[in-house]
């Protein structure tokens, strides 16, 4: 069985566990993955259109995996029992669509042991609404593969946001062991007075992990350094474009303005990485 590193990635997020279902299992192969792993010894493959759902059977009848994998036609997780899973994976689908089935699916969900999501879109939005519902994201990854960069990551229901200050702790503790300070003050924090420290920080730091991903951040992801890297080169000669403009409107300001700010969050993140350089 030939998996894409995307897939795979996906499939390793999963904690060990007795039954998981696959939301949007597409041609079944992370199923299959889980299985033959022996990640899972049972998995529910679950699509909402019966195309996808017939290619999925007609592959695990291939591998002969019909004992351990069930097929199910499913508009999310409606056609789950309560209590009949201790997880879901969502995965190569857009982030609302992620978000939605997780809150159609809230009580479901919300009983369950891990969720393991690879939105193709909205991360932000995906992990602001893991944050704000007390999800815990306990492991990420992030893969880059055919010229696109995947994030992914596995959350834990009813833990409320419990790696709310990772972060900003992770950081301090970088800064202080590299010397980034000037007059005892982290350098990542001079634009702000000292009257504006907290707010500004909780607020950076919150959109920051929304953004980028509290555990990539945490462990330097070296796909995600140059993510990041990437990132601001593109967001630099958009900006360039925009002042080279003869007369700039309210609208072009507001997004140099918009523009600015990304940059300053890449500029923080990029201090998981390096120590003595300040971009």
């Amino acid at each position: 069985m030939l998996l894409s590193d995307r897939m795979r990635a996906v499939a390793e997020l999963v904690q060990p566990c007795k039954s998981i279902a696959d939301i949007g299992c597409d041609h079944g192969y992370v199923a299959m993955e889980l299985v033959r792993s022996k990640i899972c010894r049972h998995v529910i493959a679950m699509d909402i259109n019966s195309g996808p759902l017939d290619r999925a059977r007609q592959n695990i009848a291939e591998y002969d995996m019909q004992e351990y994998i069930e097929t199910r036609l499913s508009d999310g997780v409606s056609a789950l029992q309560e209590g009949e899973v201790e997880g879901i994976v969502c995965a190569g689908m857009g982030g609302r669509l992620v978000i939605s089935i997780l809150e159609q699916g809230k009580e479901r969900v919300g009983a369950m042991r891990q969720v393991v999501l690879q939105p193709q879109s909205e991360l932000a939005e995906v992990r602001k609404y893991l944050r704000k519902k007390g999800f815990l994201i306990d492991r990420e990854d992030i893969i880059y593969e055919d010229g696109k960069y995947y994030p992914m990551m596995r959350a834990l229901p009813g833990a409320f946001g419990r790696l709310e200050w990772q972060i900003g702790g992770n950081l301090e503790q970088k800064c202080r062991q590299s010397g980034v300070y000037r007059n005892g003050i982290p350098a990542y924090r001079q634009p702000f007075d000292v009257s504006e420290i907290s707010r500004e920080e909780v607020k950076r730091m919150t959109r920051v992990q929304d953004t980028y991903g509290p555990c990539l951040l945490e462990m330097a992801h070296p796909v995600l350094k140059r993510y990041l890297l990437w990132q601001k080169a593109n967001l630099e000669c958009i900006k360039r474009g925009l002042l080279c403009q003869p007369q700039i409107n309210d609208r072009q300001r507001s997004r140099i303005e918009e523009i600015d700010e990304k940059l300053s969050d890449i500029v923080f993140c990029l201090y998981c990485y390096f120590k003595n350089t300040i971009y």
